[in-house]
């Protein structure tokens, strides 16, 4: 009898916990359908109305007002966390468009590749390139028209390159146009350049990876580079972490690259010390005080001698020789006690030291490379495969490939073919 008592008291509290979390889903759905039609199809199913006292959510259909404040706290979190992203998208997107499309010509008018147009103002401004078009006799652009012209010519006979190399992928990606929309999901607004080799270690690679390679920067939306950031940075950590572990054995100290910063245990001690007698003194044993005042007074002495030999990082008053000694007979002498000041440096003092053996992950990994040719292409090659993995992009520019270059430039004279075996733009 009782229990079906009980059973009969908690079914509407079931019942009623029930509707207020499917009505609470309900709203937010609502609300995360009408931002994603704002952002990328702008054709709003939803649309919120706000006035002075009340943001109301409504439907086109029927009309379901809801107050914003009378959603539960968690929705409300979301819903201001979404704002506070949309305010930053402007800041952190780019001003200006990546790709400008200005086709590159030779002297028999046949394209080499896109530029920018400011890398094309700057062939003109130095006389070796002109506005043109790719009609054989179209009139020269005018600098007001160079916009509409998309295109120069080289007043030279180039030298070198792939361009001439018709029906490979490398080279259809240098004369292809790029769009200006995110790889990803083929967004057209706020975009971000994206590196598919992360930037901490392309920055480390010599110049030959870097200079005039714009092949591994992609366009990302901020939503989608978030989440690429993410995955990206979970393999760097792995990468690294394995790196450490193997120099580690190697030293033999374990954990010996991990953290920029050590412990120093001589500094740990002073401060534990200087905190015991400030906040225990009274209750501590006459040995006890006697030791840990031994080990403060010994640093509070250094710190002198530091000062003396005129080593003053912490902003103190640089002594005199004679001062100093002085200074530090009383420091050192137990019949005079130790001062509060005294007592609050020595409790202050930071024991956390630079690590000598550390070394930042990049730096690491771009040094187990050892330079070689080979083991760069494949570095560079196996990120632009995770890119692929990861994201999944749809809309990568034409041309653009796995296997294509990672090099920009001719080989080093001294350089057999042999022993730099790469592919080379």
């Amino acid at each position: 009898m009782n229990f079906s008592m009980t059973n009969q008291t908690t079914k509407p509290l079931l019942i009623g916990a029930t509707l207020l979390t499917v009505s609470s889903a309900f709203c937010y759905s609502m609300y995360l359908l009408r931002k994603k039609n704002e952002t990328k199809v702008s054709k709003n199913n939803f649309s919120i109305r706000r006035s002075s006292h009340e943001k109301k959510i409504h439907d086109e259909e029927g009309s379901v007002d809801i107050s914003e404040e009378n959603l539960p706290p968690h929705i409300r979190r979301e819903i201001e966390k979404e704002r506070r992203f949309e305010a930053k998208r402007e800041l952190i997107s780019m001003k200006s468009p990546m790709y400008d499309n200005v086709f590159m010509l030779d002297n028999n008018r046949e394209p080499m590749c896109t530029i920018s147009l400011k890398k094309a103002r700057w062939y003109v401004r130095k006389g070796i390139a002109e506005w043109s078009s790719f009609m054989e006799h179209g009139n020269q652009s005018s600098d007001d028209g160079l916009e509409e012209a998309k295109c120069i010519k080289l007043l030279f006979e180039p030298s070198g390159g792939n361009y001439q190399n018709t029906g490979t992928p490398e080279n259809l990606y240098l004369k292809s146009a790029k769009q200006n929309v995110c790889v990803a999901c083929g967004s057209t607004d706020h975009h971000m350049r994206h590196y598919i080799v992360p930037y901490a270690y392309r920055s480390l690679l010599p110049d030959q990876y870097k200079t005039h390679m714009s092949h591994d920067i992609v366009i990302l939306c901020p939503e989608c580079h978030v989440s690429c950031e993410k995955l990206s940075k979970a393999k760097m950590k792995s990468m690294e972490n394995a790196l450490r572990d193997d120099l580690s054995k190697e030293v033999g100290i374990e954990n010996a690259f991990c953290s920029p910063v050590v412990d120093d245990a001589e500094l740990h001690h002073v401060r534990s010390c200087a905190i015991a007698l400030a906040r225990w003194r009274g209750t501590m044993p006459e040995d006890k005080i006697e030791s840990h005042e031994k080990v403060v007074r010994r640093y509070l002495a250094g710190i002198v001698n530091a000062r003396c030999c005129g080593k003053n990082e912490d902003g103190d008053k640089i002594m005199m020789k004679d001062e100093a000694q002085e200074h530090k007979k009383r420091i050192l002498d137990r019949s005079v006690p130790l001062t509060k000041q005294q007592l609050q440096k020595a409790c202050s003092v930071n024991y956390r030291v630079k690590n000598p053996h550390y070394i930042s992950g990049s730096e690491l990994v771009v040094r187990s490379l050892s330079g070689d040719a080979k083991k760069i292409e494949n570095f560079v090659v196996d990120w632009r495969k995770h890119f692929i993995e990861t994201v999944n992009p749809k809309f990568m520019p034409v041309g653009w490939c796995v296997d294509n270059p990672v090099v920009c430039g001719r080989q080093d004279e001294g350089t057999s073919s042999e022993a730099d075996c790469v592919k080379r733009w």
